[in-house]
């Protein structure tokens, strides 16, 4: 299996919300993402003007996983993986991706919010990777989580 990162384009958009509500533990579908304002509409503008900044994972010429971050804030905004890729270190990647691209933009503190529910995989996978819970939550429950950069 050949996996390639590429940086995000706007034609990846329908593609990303395909795999974000797909995702074995955190699947949200795109009636609720344009509930919360993802839209092609909103979206695109934010990659063009690298307000977001963004990678995929491609095996063939097909996406199956992907990040994105807030240039603005240094919030890693999501990850999100086809369960069939799992475990084989392409969320790693995605991530350290993503984390380079806002710490080349300046940021020395990353953030993100992660369920905080032990049984949920990502709980583990980013306490592995040196993320530390702040103790505060976001209005939806979900725990924040930081990456200071040393």
């Amino acid at each position: 299996m050949q996996i390639k990162y590429r940086d995000v384009k706007p034609r990846d958009f329908d593609r990303c919300i395909e795999i974000r509500g797909r995702t074995r533990d955190n699947p949200v579908p795109a009636e609720i993402l344009e509930e919360f304002g993802v839209t092609k509409e909103s979206w695109v503008p934010l990659i063009r003007d690298k307000r977001i900044v963004g990678v995929v994972a491609e095996s063939g010429n097909e996406v199956v996983g992907f990040c994105s971050g807030d240039t603005s804030t240094g919030e890693v905004l999501v990850l999100a993986l086809l369960p069939e890729y799992e475990g084989r270190g392409l969320g790693k990647r995605l991530l350290a991706l993503v984390m380079d691209k806002l710490v080349s933009l300046g940021w020395d503190r990353l953030w993100l919010a992660a369920s905080a529910s032990p049984e949920i995989r990502a709980h583990g996978f980013y306490r592995h990777l040196g993320w530390v819970p702040t103790g505060e939550k976001d209005e939806n429950g979900d725990e924040l989580l930081e990456y200071k950069i040393t």
